[in-house]
C-alpha cells in the first residue's frame, strides 16, 4: 500500500465549515418543523455496511444544537451488523471512545411520512472540536471524491438499483414462491406492500421509474431517475431506509442481502452513471462519430474501471455471503473485469440510447452496497482512467464468463471475501484515493469478518449468517 498523509481528519472534506448554516436554510428548516408539526428528530449516519444509525432528539434540543454539532459515540461508525466493533488499535482512542460532533446536512432534511410528527436527517462526523471531517465515515469518502471531480471540471450523474428480498419477518423465509421474474401475478401477490412503499418513496420526493419483480422468489427493486454527485448516494441511502421500514410496519422483512440463500440467484445494486461537464451540464460519455457512440472521455474512464475492477469487488459485495455471487452465479453475475455493449454477462454493460442516455451499468455490486462507498469507488477508478489516459481493452462479445480461464483465472473473481481483501490492498491508487485512514479502517473490519467466517466454518455453525447478517443488511 502506497505511503499517504497519516491525519485521520480529512481535509476540505466538506463544501462548508462545520457549524456554519445561512439563515436561509434555518428559515426553512423552521418553516417546515412548524407546517408539519414535528415533533422528533432523527440525527442519522451510514456505517460501512450502509446500516443507518443515529438518535432521536426533540425538535428544541435539534435545534440548541444545530450549530454545536450533536454528539454522538464515534465507535459506532465500526459496528459490524450485529457483532461487537473490532479491535482498532492505530485508532486514537479520541476517535474510538469519545463522542464525535455531528452536522447535520439540512438539504436531506425530510419529514417521514409513515412516522407521525417525525423528520430525519443525514448528519456528517467531526472530530470533539468540530473542526475536522471524520476520514473514514462513508459519507465523508464519497464527498471527497465528488470534489475531486469538480475539480477536474466534471460532474457525476448516477443512480443504484438496489433489489430487496421481501421475506417473513419469523421464518425469514421468501413471503412467496414463484420464481418467475416479471410475471405480472406475482406482482399482486405482494401489492399493497409495493404500492405502500412506492407512495412512501415519492412522498419523501425520490423520483420512482417503476416497480420491477426479479427472477427470485419474492424480489423487487423500485429504480430511482439519476441525480447529480453526493445526492445519489443520499437517494441509495433512502431507499434502503424506506423499503426497509414500510416492510417492518407490515410483518415482513426486507433484506438487502446479496446472496440471501445459496442456491438463489444474486440480489444486485448495480451502479449507472455518466459524467457531465460540471458548468454547462453537457453529457460527455457520447460520440455519435464513433461506432459504439463512445466518446475518448468515456473509453479512459472505462479503462479506468477495469484496471481497478478487483479492488472494487470488495465494496460491491462487502460480505462472504455476498462474494458466493461468483461462485453459485447465475447467466447475469459477472465473473471478471470485462465490458461489452448491452452485454449482462459482463462486469462494465455500456448503454447507448443517443446523447443524455449513454452511460455505464457496473454490474460488480449488490444490493448489499453501501451508496456512499459505491459512488466513491467508482469515481476514483474512473478518474484515474481519464487523468491517465489509460487504453480500453476490447470489448467482450457474446459471453463474458469463460474470459480468463485459458490463463488459469488469474483474473477471475474468487468468491472469497480474503481475496478481495487482498486486492484492495495492492490497489495503491484506489487506497490513496479513498484516504489512509478509512482504508485502515475499512479492511480492519473486514478482516476481522474474514476470521468470523471461517471460525463459523470450522464449527460447522450453519445458522452463522441468518443470524449475524440477514436481518441486518
Amino acid at each position: 500500500m502506497a505511503n499517504m498523509n497519516p491525519s485521520i481528519l480529512m481535509e476540505a472534506a466538506s463544501d462548508r465549515k462545520a457549524s456554519q448554516y445561512s439563515k436561509e436554510e434555518l428559515d426553512t428548516l423552521r418553516r417546515q418543523i412548524k407546517e408539519k408539526k414535528v415533533r422528533f428528530i432523527f440525527v442519522v449516519y451510514s456505517d460501512f455496511h450502509a446500516m443507518e444509525r443515529g438518535k432521536a432528539l426533540p425538535v428544541e434540543r435539534f435545534l440548541s444544537r444545530l450549530e454545536e454539532g450533536i454528539l454522538m459515540a464515534g465507535m459506532q461508525l465500526l459496528r459490524l451488523p450485529k457483532m461487537d466493533i473490532p479491535a482498532m488499535p492505530e485508532l486514537p482512542l479520541s476517535i474510538e471512545f469519545n463522542d464525535l460532533r455531528f452536522f447535520p446536512d439540512l438539504k436531506t432534511f425530510k419529514v417521514i411520512p409513515w412516522r407521525k410528527d417525525v423528520a430525519t436527517v443525514i448528519a456528517d462526523p467531526y472530530d470533539a472540536k468540530g473542526q475536522g471531517a471524520i476520514g473514514f465515515s462513508p459519507r465523508n469518502v464519497a464527498r471527497k471524491q465528488v470534489m475531486r471531480l469538480n475539480d477536474c471540471g466534471y460532474e457525476i450523474l448516477s443512480a443504484l438499483e438496489y433489489e430487496f428480498s421481501a421475506l417473513d419477518a419469523k421464518t425469514m423465509a421468501p413471503i412467496h414462491t414463484d420464481k418467475t421474474g416479471h410475471w405480472v401475478k406475482s406482482f399482486f401477490q405482494d401489492w399493497e406492500l409495493l404500492t405502500e412503499i412506492y407512495d412512501n418513496l415519492i412522498d419523501i420526493e425520490l423520483k420512482v421509474e417503476q416497480i420491477d419483480s426479479e427472477g427470485e422468489n419474492g424480489v423487487y427493486e423500485y429504480p430511482i431517475k439519476p441525480s447529480m454527485g453526493l445526492q445519489s448516494a443520499d437517494d441509495g441511502f433512502w431507499v434502503k431506509k424506506t423499503v426497509r421500514e414500510i416492510s417492518q410496519r407490515n410483518g415482513y422483512l426486507a433484506s438487502f442481502s446479496s446472496k440471501p440463500f445459496v442456491q438463489s440467484s444474486g440480489i444486485s445494486g448495480h451502479f449507472n452513471h455518466s459524467l457531465l461537464d460540471l458548468k454547462t451540464r453537457k453529457p460527455l460519455f457520447f460520440d455519435g462519430q464513433d461506432s459504439d457512440n463512445m466518446s475518448k472521455i468515456m473509453k479512459h474512464w472505462l479503462a479506468g474501471l477495469l484496471r481497478h475492477a478487483p479492488a472494487m469487488v470488495i465494496f460491491g459485495c462487502p460480505t462472504a455471503s455476498c462474494q458466493r455471487r461468483f461462485v453459485h452465479f447465475d447467466r447475469a453475475t459477472p465473473r471478471n473485469p470485462s465490458w461489452g455493449v448491452d452485454n449482462r454477462t459482463c462486469s462494465f454493460r455500456v448503454k447507448s440510447y443517443g446523447p443524455n442516455q449513454t452511460y455505464i451499468e457496473n454490474r460488480i455490486f449488490a444490493a448489499a452496497c453501501n451508496p456512499y462507498l459505491t459512488l466513491a469507488v467508482n469515481i476514483a477508478a474512473g478518474l484515474d482512467g481519464v487523468l491517465n489516459e489509460l487504453p480500453l481493452p476490447p470489448m467482450v462479445k457474446g459471453s463474458a464468463h469463460h474470459l480468463h480461464e485459458d490463463d488459469g483465472g488469474s483474473q477471475m473473481f474468487s468468491g472469497k471475501l480474503s481475496d478481495a481483501v487482498k486486492a484492495l490492498e495492492e490497489d495503491d491508487v484506489i487506497c490513496e484515493a479513498l484516504g489512509e485512514e478509512f482504508i485502515k479502517t475499512y479492511l480492519n473490519n473486514k478482516k476481522h469478518e474474514c476470521q468470523l467466517e471461517a471460525k463459523a466454518q470450522q464449527m460447522g455453525d450453519k445458522s452463522f449468517y441468518d443470524r449475524e447478517y440477514l436481518p441486518f443488511l
